[in-house]
């Protein structure tokens, strides 16, 4: 399993169709585990009704449901696909518990591959320069989309949102210093906060100094791979699971702990 994990607008997507590329030519069965697409399967209008978006982002009972979903995805498929040619390759942003319970240790079946050597967590850490071109082709993107998925990308206002909570949380912690958690993005913070979320797992840090103006859009993966995503039956199971276990303020609560780890 190979997972792509970082801040929005870092080039998590651009590493993933890359790593897809490669695994496909050199002939992996590749599945993938993304979580707009995760996430979507639990934005029924029902669902939404029930619990709408809040003010920064899906409500947490939501998120909440689709990160179980997704561990239990993850647990169930190594049973269903024991060729030695398949592999899993995601998207797991993890800030603001958004598929965050994929680096937790939790005494589950999928807990011993989720911390092996054979799983990588990868995040690409944009020089400061970059990542300034990064936001500002993302809210290009955002605003005027040439792909579907990117019509799902996290908005400027989250991107904004991840950095500050980024800062905020490194601070907590005790990572940086409180002056330093109200600083525009700087790389030595980001790489504490994320070398600190992902210790429990086998992590690789990405230098990224360099935009591919002519690699199209991120979102342009192999048509061959097949992507994991909730039925609506897995949909209603987990949404009332998580409702018998939590209230709303429980729910909140708990996906606020998101980086304690």
């Amino acid at each position: 399993m190979v997972f792509f994990t970082g801040l929005p607008a870092s080039g998590k997507s651009f590493l993933l169709r890359q790593q897809i590329s490669i695994s496909v030519s050199l002939g992996r069965r590749v599945h993938i585990m993304r979580w707009d697409t995760g996430l979507a399967a639990f934005q029924t209008e029902d669902i939404l009704a029930s619990y709408p978006d809040v003010s920064d982002g899906t409500h947490p009972l939501i998120r909440k449901a689709a990160g179980l979903w997704g561990r239990r995805a993850l647990a169930r498929w190594p049973a269903k696909h024991t060729d030695p040619t398949d592999m899993i390759v995601g998207e797991v942003p993890i800030i603001g518990n958004r598929f965050s319970e994929f680096i937790q240790t939790q005494p589950d079946l999928i807990e011993p591959a989720l911390a092996s050597e054979e799983t990588k967590f990868i995040y690409p850490v944009p020089t400061k320069g970059l990542r300034a071109n990064l936001e500002a082709i993302r809210r290009s993107t955002f605003a005027n989309p040439k792909h579907p998925d990117e019509a799902r990308d996290a908005p400027p206002s989250t991107m904004e949102l991840a950095w500050r909570l980024t800062c905020a949380k490194a601070a907590e912690l005790g990572l940086i210093s409180e002056a330093e958690s109200h600083s525009p993005y700087e790389e030595m913070i980001y790489v504490r906060f994320f070398e600190h979320l992902l210790r429990h797992r086998n992590a690789i840090r990405i230098g990224v100094d360099t935009i591919y103006s002519n690699a199209g859009s991120a979102h342009d993966l192999d048509a061959n791979v097949l992507e994991l995503s909730a039925s609506p039956d897995e949909v209603r199971c987990v949404i009332a699971e998580v409702e018998a276990a939590f209230t709303v303020e429980e729910a909140t609560r708990d996906v606020e702990n998101w980086y304690r780890v």
